[in-house]
Formats: structure tokens, C-alpha cells, sequence
């Protein structure tokens, strides 16, 4: 048995998990991020929940899924997702240490959920596939020969940040994006593809066109609205779906996957992949090059980081 986390900038879910997958218990607590919390405080944490466990049986390992860049070697944590204090943080020594010395895993979060799409999902059959998961943000990972590619710096995948809809002028306005709430970031850095094509943006930008709060406007209510004939909830969708294709488009001729994924709250609505699929039909026109280009929704939602978390330990460790 395995004991598995995914931690998350507000919640840590964790699972109790057998070695194919299944999930016999599970549970979440608050992430200890108030003022004055330290990494000490997380760790022990953790440990809480690996005490309550050892008394149940053997515990082969720890697998954890977590924002920020992870060097899945060394087992540290760059940047952390907004969870200050696990920057450059030795983790996976430190969790291991107050865990009876048992082995742990780490891995970014939306790496987890590509993982679980190779292992168990609607990528298990090929070698090489692009997963895109649509948020707050966009998560995104590449993998090859079954395994995650990370690149030099760890940042293969980390397409949020690409550039989208910038003009030459615009290079002037650039900002940091470091320290910047979510919100202000679409606002002030409205160049990224996560600022124009991730569902947290496409909602601040619908809200902001109807003089709403951002929190009164989620995905399902804009596609409640575009039934309705609401004509600026359908240009935010459609805008969304034709960034989404180009995004596909480019990623297939980089990296040639067998299969680009999607994933996501808001893949769950058939109408997402219905109109991403309709302008790649009208893209794939420009050239015979994307006549093979394949893109589904991942298989695994709210899951998914708990599984693809259990099968990068099992590729760290039991070497499948």
C-alpha cells in the first residue's frame, strides 16, 4: 500500500492506494499556509497522516504531487505554486527523514496528471503525448517513451507562460509576473496564452466585459449563458477554442505527439472539445502536415494527481 498526496495551494488531498491505482480511503485537510507557517509545519503534517497509517500495514512509499518545478531527483521544490516557504526546499529528505526514512516521490502537479493519462488513462497506449490541463492557469507536460520530459531548466510543458496576442509596442508594458495575484496578472500581462486561453482568464475577461466579479462568473455559466443566445459568453468560447487549436497545432508540429490530451473542470462539457476540434478541421487545411494531429479529453479529473503521483513513484522506484 501506498500513501499519496496532492497538495494544493488551499487543500492536500491524500488517498490510501494500492499498487494498481485503486483508492480504498481518502480524505484532505486544510494546507498549512497561514501567517507564521513554515515548512517545519508542513512536514509535519505529513508525518500526522503517516502515523495514522503505519498502524494500518505496511507503507511501500510516499508519493506526493505539488505545484512549482520539481526536481524529482534531488527531491526539490522550485518556486512552490504560491507556497512560499517550500522554495528551494529539500523536500523529499525532509519528509522521508520525519517518515521512518521511507522513500518518497515528488512531482508538479500537472505532470501527475499526465502521468495518469500514460498509466491508466486515454494515453496508455501510446509512447509520446502532450497533456494540457485548463484552470486557473494551464498546466502542461511532455511526454516521451512514457516519461515525463523536463527539459534543461524542468520547464518543458510550462506553456502558460508562451506568448499570445502580443504586439511589438507591447514589449514596453512587461511586468514580472512574479508577486502578482492572478487577477492582476491577466489584467497587467494580458500576453501569455494562460492570461487569454485559461478558464480562470476567459472568466475574469467575460465578468470584466459585464461589469461582474469574477467570482460570479465559472465555466459552466458561461456555457449556461451561450445556450441562452448570450452573444459575448459565445465569442469568449469560440475565442477560447480557436486559441486552444493554434496552441494544438504548434505543439504538434514541436514535439509530433501520438496524441495531445486536455483536461480540466471544464473538459467535462462536450461542447469544449467539440470546438476545439472545429477550427483544428479548419487549421489542419493550411498544410498536409497536420493531417495526423489526435486530441482527446484525459480520461482522469479529480483523481488524476493522486494517480499519476502513485505511477511516477512507481517509475522512480519499481522502475516499470
Amino acid at each position: 500500500m501506498y500513501l499519496v498526496f496532492d497538495v494544493g495551494g488551499t487543500t492536500i488531498k491524500y488517498a490510501w492506494m494500492n499498487g494498481e491505482g485503486g483508492i480504498e480511503e481518502k480524505d484532505k485537510f486544510a494546507t498549512p499556509i497561514q501567517e507564521g507557517k513554515t515548512i517545519d509545519d508542513f512536514v509535519e503534517e505529513i508525518g500526522k497522516i503517516y502515523d495514522c497509517y503505519k498502524k494500518k500495514g505496511e507503507i511501500q512509499g510516499i508519493a506526493m504531487g505539488l505545484p512549482g518545478q520539481v526536481d524529482v531527483v534531488k527531491g526539490v521544490v522550485y518556486g512552490g505554486g504560491g507556497i512560499r516557504y517550500m522554495h528551494n526546499v529539500s523536500l523529499m529528505e525532509r519528509i522521508s527523514s520525519r517518515c521512518d526514512g521511507i522513500s518518497v516521490s515528488l512531482e508538479n502537479d500537472g505532470k501527475c496528471a499526465a502521468l495518469a493519462e500514460v498509466w491508466l488513462g486515454n494515453a496508455k497506449d501510446v509512447k509520446d503525448a502532450y497533456v494540457l490541463v485548463f484552470g486557473t492557469g494551464i498546466g502542461g507536460a511532455m511526454v516521451k517513451d512514457r516519461r515525463i520530459h523536463r527539459g534543461k531548466h524542468l520547464l518543458a510543458g510550462e506553456i502558460s507562460f508562451m506568448f499570445e496576442n502580443m504586439k511589438r509596442q507591447d514589449i514596453s508594458n512587461i511586468q514580472q509576473m512574479e508577486g502578482l495575484s492572478v487577477t492582476d496578472a491577466i489584467e497587467k500581462m494580458p500576453y501569455t496564452w494562460s492570461a487569454v486561453t485559461a478558464t480562470g482568464s476567459v472568466c475574469h475577461n467575460l465578468a470584466r466585459k459585464k461589469g461582474l466579479l469574477s467570482t460570479e462568473v465559472t465555466g459552466e455559466k458561461i456555457y449556461q449563458w451561450a445556450r441562452q443566445g448570450d452573444k459575448e459568453a459565445e465569442n469568449a468560447l469560440e475565442d477560447m477554442y480557436f486559441s486552444i487549436a493554434k496552441g494544438c497545432c504548434n505543439l504538434y508540429v514541436a514535439f509530433d505527439p501520438e496524441v495531445i490530451l486536455i483536461g480540466g473542470g471544464i473538459s467535462a462539457e462536450p461542447a469544449f472539445l467539440e470546438g476545439i476540434q472545429r477550427y483544428v478541421d479548419q487549421l489542419k487545411k493550411i498544410s498536409l502536415v497536420y493531417d495526423e494531429i489526435k486530441i482527446d479529453v484525459c480520461k482522469f479529473r479529480n483523481d488524476s494527481n493522486l494517480l499519476g503521483a502513485l505511477y511516477h513513484f512507481k517509475q522512480m522506484y519499481e522502475e516499470v
